[in-house]
Order: structure tokens, then C-alpha cells, then sequence
């Protein structure tokens, strides 16, 4: 069991170290304020928009690049998200007197970034028999977000959800969207917004289901075998008097 634990923590703490380390190792070859041309040959990433930052991203994942892609697919395949990379630069860019944010708000933004991404790719493929494992993962998502972030906890209203119903792409494109303001959120005031509407998922998700299971536990179980009764008849009856009491 302590072996387990320690093995946990040092994984974590990796994890930690690599994902913080991310825009250090930028910096070291593009300049503090991006304002270099890294090894003299590459582009001003500074004068670059975000759009083109992470289609430079990209192209590194898939192999492609200029004269320093050798060294740039290295750094983008040690599991960058692009999406949250490039807008991690550009913000530091063009944001005045910007602040690194502590490393526990890193830390975590990059856990959610990465759990994102995983059920933002899980749905794109997904079929409509892939719904109860979509629901469990952002369910699971979800509950992890509700108890590690206070501040989520103060906002969230349980009594708000309602059911509503949702597809497969209605999901798709409210994961896209929280993840989206994930990637562009630098303080905790930002990114419980974004949490928000992720819980707000994740409740209607619930809704949905506890409807489900009540609308079939209101259809009885009828024997038709041999010699069977219709009883039918007695149970809508029965329906109808405990609605007229209601």
C-alpha cells in the first residue's frame, strides 16, 4: 500500500513538473517576451496570432515544421494540448503586466485541460451506444471538479438542474466550449465560469437518467403467459385516483 502511494505521488509530482515546465522551456530559446527568433532562425513568435500559434503547434504533432522542427517535435509530443498551449503564449504576450498564476491553479487547470480533451475526443467518435460511458466520464469529470474547487461549490445550485434533452452533439459542443474557456482562463475567478456549465452538463445528464428509470418504473410488470389476467385496466385506474388526490 505505501509503495502504491508513493508511486501516485511521484507520478503526480511528473506530471506537475512537466506541464509547468512547458513555458520555461519556451522562453529559454524565444525570449521571456517571445520577441526572439529561436536559434536566429525561426519565426517572432510575438508577432504571430494565437490562430497561427497553434497551427504552428499542430504542424510540429504531425512531423511537419521548418528548419527547428526537430527540435519543436520533441517539446509538442511530450503530450502538449495545443488548444491550451497557444493560448497560454499569446496571453502572456499581450497581457500587460501579466502574472504567472500559482502553481496549484497550473496544476489544476492543466488536470481539466487534459480531462477535456479525452471526452472531447471520446465524442467525436462516439455512437449513440457510447452515451452511458460518454455520461459517466463527464459525470466523473464533473465530480472531481465540484470537490477540489471551492469556489465551484459556493456557485453550484443542485435544485437548478432539469432535465433536457441532449444528443450526442449537443454534448460535443458544450465540452468544445468549456474547454475552449479552460484554455483561456488565467485566474480561479475565470475558470470556475467554465466549471460551471460543465456541472450544469453534468446535472442535466443526471436529470435525464433519474427520468428515465422513473418513467419505467411507472409501467408494471404485466404477465401475459398462460392463464394470464388482464389487469391493465385496474392499474390505470389506480394511476388516475392518486392523480385526482394530487
Amino acid at each position: 500500500m505505501v509503495n502504491t502511494i508513493k508511486k501516485i505521488v511521484i507520478g503526480l509530482t511528473v506530471i506537475s513538473v512537466s506541464l509547468l515546465a512547458d513555458m520555461d522551456r519556451c522562453v529559454s530559446c524565444h525570449g521571456v517576451d517571445f520577441e526572439k527568433k529561436a536559434l536566429g532562425i525561426s519565426k517572432v513568435v510575438k508577432n504571430m496570432s494565437e490562430e497561427e500559434i497553434k497551427k504552428a503547434l499542430d504542424g510540429y504533432k504531425k512531423g511537419e515544421g521548418g528548419s527547428a522542427k526537430g527540435i519543436m517535435i520533441q517539446e509538442v509530443n511530450m503530450g502538449v494540448d495545443t488548444d491550451a498551449m497557444a493560448a497560454d503564449i499569446y496571453n502572456e504576450i499581450h497581457t500587460p503586466g501579466f502574472h504567472e498564476p500559482d502553481d496549484e491553479f497550473i496544476f489544476q487547470k492543466r488536470l481539466s485541460v487534459q480531462t477535456l480533451h479525452k471526452i472531447k475526443a471520446e465524442l467525436k467518435k462516439a455512437t449513440q451506444e457510447d452515451m452511458k460511458k460518454i455520461s459517466s466520464q463527464i459525470k466523473s469529470a464533473a465530480f472531481t471538479m465540484y470537490v477540489y474547487d471551492k469556489l465551484l461549490r459556493k456557485k453550484v445550485d443542485f435544485d437548478s438542474f432539469k432535465p433536457k434533452k441532449l444528443t450526442l452533439q449537443d454534448i460535443l459542443d458544450i465540452v468544445t466550449n468549456v474547454k475552449k474557456c479552460v484554455d483561456h482562463s488565467f485566474s480561479e475567478d475565470e475558470i470556475v465560469k467554465c466549471r460551471v456549465e460543465f456541472l450544469d452538463l453534468a446535472g442535466t445528464i443526471t436529470k435525464n437518467e433519474e427520468k428515465k428509470i422513473k418513467s419505467k418504473m411507472k409501467k408494471a410488470p404485466i404477465y401475459t403467459g398462460a392463464g394470464a389476467v388482464d389487469i391493465s385496466k385496474y392499474i390505470n385506474a389506480s394511476h388516475e385516483n392518486n392523480q385526482t388526490k394530487q
